[in-house]
């Protein structure tokens, strides 16, 4: 336990003094610890001593040796771990966005357990390409002429502007100048790529004139972006996509359309905004389109470049290609999840899909057979009831819709504030993510996954129960 007493830092044991200890010794030989990591945790814990961010009562070697021990637990305690998504964010990006289908990921298992014919043709006894799946599907289903993939939709922009732009012109619009996570913005990669950013038009209205009076002879190329996760309305204007195909065709230079969040299938079928498809953009003219997998398309993460096949060739043959390339775990979920679209019911098989299509009745069947469950001296003690929500795609899709949800409402007790409700649900054993809305602790269905459920009535079941399954860290 921590308390204001410093240690006597004259008196510290030596690290070795440390390790020989009963606690550090049973690590290594019943746990089978490595005995360099504990030297380096050891020495750590001592540093921290001498620097005042770790205070403990007592210095002595066993002492320091629990605090080993409990760093130890720590480095596997912090790994990524299963949680239930109750906020309503169906691609939630802070929570891995789409999740993969059961079916999916078990032949994806199947394949990185053992040796699988990444880069080798089987028929032939020679090395082929690891794209030759990929890219087939994807022509298959968008029409490109070719494709190829790397690791995330950002990577797919600046490959494109390396290979067709360094040291020249990329033309854009300022409404599309966007900022995604993680502070990727798009002029500082365009930048970074060593091109030249050429501004047109207004933050509100640009016109296909802009575009036209700012080509010039240094003019690599014209760039549209997706406004992925913000919308403006009003008074506006944007060149369509019609258009800059056109322009680009007549001054024989390429339009690179970045989709963002791209979809394979029409939108509004979830009675959503229509949003152009990856085939929309292709029948349009675009001479490359960039879009992510684990958006929408309800991938693992990875960002597919489709379109003309000299220039695909082009981007495949730049230097920095190789650095941005799917492994083998990711092309193999890339192929099944594009095998998907190969068939008609792909809203049931991609569950980030199936999510999103579910009714507002059946949600609250769902909520309701849920609340069923739940004994009554938990409904009563933490004010469980039904309520309406909103929720989203999310992931940068679909800026500014939503779609009617419905989920539960908790409110705690005397003993327990709505802050602390909603962390004691995180530190369940498999965590409760929620939201907080007007002193009220959301748990919006629409993101609750089936096989989840029976999970999540043992964390409300056991909300006040401190010896079951939560860790001790409210």
């Amino acid at each position: 336990m921590k308390n204001d007493k410093k240690p006597d830092l004259s008196k510290l044991p030596q690290v070795e003094s440390i390790l020989k200890q009963p606690l550090i010794e049973q690590l290594v030989n019943n746990e089978k610890a490595n005995r360099l990591v504990l030297t380096q945790l050891t020495r750590e814990i001592l540093q921290e001593l001498r620097q005042g961010t770790q205070i403990i009562d007592s210095c002595d070697p066993d002492s320091l040796s629990k605090l080993v021990e409990r760093k130890w637990r720590e480095l596997f305690k912090h790994r990524m771990t299963r949680v239930i998504n109750a906020t309503g964010v169906i691609l939630n990006t802070n929570l891995g966005r789409a999740p993969i289908a059961k079916k999916i990921a078990d032949q994806v298992c199947h394949l990185i357990t053992g040796y699988c014919d990444l880069e080798y043709d089987v028929n032939k006894g020679e090395r082929s390409n690891r794209n030759k799946n990929v890219s087939r599907l994807i022509q298959i289903l968008t029409k490109a002429q070719d494709a190829i993939v790397v690791n995330n939709n950002a990577a797919a922009v600046m490959l494109a502007i390396c290979a067709l732009a360094q040291g020249k012109e990329v033309v854009v619009s300022r409404s599309e100048l966007i900022e995604i996570g993680g502070s990727f913005r798009l002029p500082d990669v365009i930048v970074a790529s060593g091109a030249k950013l050429k501004e047109v038009g207004t933050t509100n209205k640009t016109k296909i004139n802009d575009f036209s009076e700012a080509i010039s002879s240094q003019t690599a190329c014209l760039l549209k972006c997706h406004q992925s996760n913000f919308k403006i309305i009003g008074f506006t204007d944007e060149a369509n996509p019609k258009e800059l195909a056109a322009l680009a065709k007549e001054n024989n230079i390429p339009f690179v359309h970045d989709l963002g969040s791209g979809s394979l299938i029409n939108i509004d079928q979830l009675g959503l905004e229509h949003e152009p498809t990856v085939q929309e953009c292709i029948e349009q003219g675009a001479d490359l389109v960039l879009f992510s997998a684990d958006k929408l398309l309800g991938g693992g993460q990875a960002g597919i470049i489709a379109g003309r096949k000299d220039l695909v060739a082009k981007l495949a043959s730049h230097p920095i290609y190789r650095t941005l390339r799917l492994d083998k775990l990711n092309i193999a979920l890339l192929e099944s999840v594009l095998a998907s679209y190969l068939k008609t019911d792909t809203f049931q098989s991609m569950p980030a899909l199936n999510m999103a299509q579910e009714s507002v009745t059946d949600l609250k069947l769902r909520v309701e057979k849920f609340l069923q469950l739940l004994p009554a001296e938990i409904r009563s003690s933490f004010s469980i009831e039904p309520v309406s929500t909103t929720s989203t795609l999310g992931g940068g899709s679909l800026p500014g819709q939503s779609l009617d949800s419905f989920g539960l409402s908790l409110t705690g007790n005397g003993g327990f504030s709505t802050s602390k409700l909603a962390n004691r649900l995180r530190q369940w054993r498999t965590p409760v993510i929620s939201t907080v809305h007007k002193d009220r602790v959301i748990l919006d269905f629409r993101a609750v996954l089936a096989q989840d459920e029976a999970e999540l009535l043992s964390a409300i079941n056991n909300l006040s129960n401190y010896s079951s399954g939560y860790n001790e860290q409210d």
